[in-house]
Order: structure tokens, then sequence, then C-alpha cells
């Protein structure tokens, strides 16, 4: 499990999908943390289902992945679905200050 940021709670729950990959990953995001339920998911197609469950408007941004969810409003969820390859990637909402305050984190795929 990995958290960012002081305070961080677990978040939902990861499922394998068909073919590999890592399926549904559910994602938490309050100030100032970014929350997986696991550090570490399989490599192909994999869905991010991400929640603001703070009280600010947040992002969620893997640069490396091309991925990026703009304006999630406190209590919603919006999704985005990637194919990943094996590599380490950097996880962060990129709003001014909030990756600076912590909102940041690592995600390791694998074969």
């Amino acid at each position: 499990m990995t958290a960012c940021g002081p305070g961080g709670q677990p978040g939902g729950g990861q499922q394998g999908g068909p073919g590999g990959g890592a399926g549904t990953v559910t994602v938490s995001e309050k100030e100032w943390t970014i929350t997986f339920p696991s550090s570490t998911i399989k490599a192909g197609k994999v869905t991010f289902v991400v929640k603001n469950e703070g009280a600010i408007e947040h992002n969620f941004v893997i640069e490396a992945a091309r991925v990026q969810i703009d304006g999630i409003q406190p209590g919603q969820s919006k999704e985005v679905s990637v194919e990943l390859k094996p590599g380490t990637y950097e996880v962060v909402c990129n709003i001014p200050g909030h990756s600076e305050a912590g909102m940041k984190t690592t995600l390791t795929v694998t074969q």
C-alpha cells in the first residue's frame, strides 16, 4: 500500500483484468495525499477511478504515461484508462503548490 503525504488512508480496490493488466484501480485524493491500494500494479490496460475525498479541487497526472484528469471537484470521481508498460511512474496533482505539499507518489508497474 502506498500513501503520499501525511495522514494517507488506504484507498479502494484493485481487480485484475482479462488478458493481464491491473484492471480497475481506485485512487483516493485529498489534501495532501494520493493513495493507491498498492504501490505496485501489473502492466497492461488499467482504468484509474480517481475520487476526490478532499475539500478542494485536485488533478491526477501521470506525465510519463500521458495521463491527466483535470478539475476533480470535492466528492467527485473521474476515470481514465491507459495501457501501462513496466516501469516506475510519478503520480502527482499538478495544481500549483499541491505536489509540493505532498500530493505525489510513485507507482511501480511490473510484467
